[in-house]
């Protein structure tokens, strides 16, 4: 692939030009197949890669109802149509293809219609009938089974109907099936691959994740798969997806904080718990930053999401890290808690409520879920989106069965005694 990538979509390419540019796995497999499963690494080009073989297959005739299929309606559109790789970019005018964003359509000039979806509403695929489909970023989907059956079921105009599913693979179960099914061609693919098109800081985080399993997953496109030495398993991750009920009984936030800005992230997470008891991670927002800006990130989520408490750990900091957080705003309430036993040891019961279906995540969080599934004792960086989780649901699950909670703003107070509670939580 060459730099037209990165050219703008109304930079025409001519009409051999991908032929001639593809590498050899970026062109349809040969064979008698249903689904071409195309895993690489991010900036592979998949984007690309489909966009021009559904170009293709509508020019050829090859399909006239086309499903295109995001993880989001959002990012389909975004991405899929257009993006710098999208199909509005690679389409030149001769193709007279028309964008209809009210109506989430796309028609080209020969009558083929592409309609446009969000996996987080994979019901809608009920009534339509295709004869062709592109799914992007299918291990990023919160229900992937069931958004593979029910296109599955849509899949029957045509003499052959086929899909492309292009996706960074991560190890949830359902993807491993489909690799083993007889009618899907796997193809694989590494973002050095398409290196002289990638920007330079794009080159330079890849030495920060050498060695590492992220650059395993997201570089080199292979599935990482469970180890026996990690708490969370990826099946328990993929399972835990269900979308937060409208009223919260408590909120909490999480912090594992960093005392400085080039060192650690500072982890923090929101999470609620509902009246029957089971616990939401709302949101994650971890970031790389000065304490006075995470404080001020802290304190602004502590009113947007009504919450009750700041859980912070106080190893580090003490004093000053309570102090930091009620000069940016007197009113919250903050409770320092101190870590006297290992990250492992802390995390093991919050693992154990995941397995038994007590905590569910309201939507992805793809980095703290990297952490979850890969942290082992023997990990030399601090998984503080991990931490900050751990911190604020052992919190929820205090305060559910020690209420009435009187919270102070100096208040201090280690968790250790939360291991009698956990038959109750279990």
């Amino acid at each position: 692939m060459n730099k037209s990538l990165n050219q703008s979509r109304f930079i025409i390419p001519t009409e051999n030009c991908w032929d001639e540019q593809a590498r050899p796995n970026q062109k349809p497999p040969p064979g008698d197949w249903n689904i071409w499963l195309l895993l690489a690494g991010r900036g592979f080009g998949k984007t690309r890669t489909a966009a021009e073989t559904i170009r293709r297959w509508v020019l050829d005739g090859q399909c006239k109802r086309i499903a295109i299929i995001g993880c989001t309606i959002k990012e389909a559109q975004q991405v899929m149509v257009e993006g710098a790789s999208g199909l509005l970019s690679i389409s030149p005018a001769e193709d007279k293809l028309e964008y209809i964003p009210s109506r989430r359509i796309l028609r080209w000039g020969n009558g083929a219609i592409a309609q446009i979806y969000g996996a987080e509403n994979y019901e809608q695929l009920r009534g339509p009938q295709f004869d062709a489909a592109w799914v992007d970023e299918f291990a990023k989907f919160m229900y992937p089974r069931e958004t593979f059956e029910q296109l599955s079921f849509s899949m029957r105009l045509g003499d052959h109907p086929r899909a492309i599913i292009t996706t960074t693979p991560r190890p949830i179960p359902f993807l491993c099936d489909l690799m083993r099914r007889e009618d899907v061609v796997v193809t694989r693919g590494t973002s050095l691959e398409n290196i002289e098109n990638l920007s330079k800081n794009f080159r330079q985080q890849l030495e920060f994740l050498k060695g590492s399993r992220l650059e395993a997953q997201e570089i080199y496109g292979e599935i990482v798969e469970d180890r026996d030495d990690t708490l969370w398993r990826w099946s328990d991750i993929e399972n835990c997806y269900r979308l937060a009920p409208r009223f919260l009984e408590n909120v909490v936030i999480g912090v594992d904080p960093a005392l400085t800005t080039g060192g650690d992230e500072t982890g923090i997470i929101v999470a609620g718990m509902d009246d029957d008891g089971k616990a939401y991670v709302l949101a994650d927002l971890s970031c790389k930053s000065s304490p006075s800006q995470w404080a001020k990130a802290v304190v602004q989520a502590y009113h947007r999401y009504n919450a009750k408490v700041v859980v912070i750990e106080a190893n580090a900091g003490g004093d000053l890290l309570t102090t930091l957080l009620l000069q940016e705003d007197s009113s919250i309430k903050v409770k320092k808690v101190h870590a006297r036993s290992s990250k492992i040891d802390r995390a093991e019961p919050i693992a154990i409520l995941y397995q038994k279906q007590k905590i569910f995540h309201a939507q992805q969080f793809q980095k703290l879920e990297m952490q979850m599934a890969t942290y082992t004792k023997d990990a030399s960086k601090s998984p503080d989106r991990m931490d900050a989780l751990v911190w604020a649901m052992t919190e929820l699950f205090a305060l559910r069965n020690t209420r009435p909670v009187i919270f102070g703003g100096e208040a201090e107070e280690d968790l250790s005694h939360l291991e009698k509670y956990i038959p109750i939580w279990l």
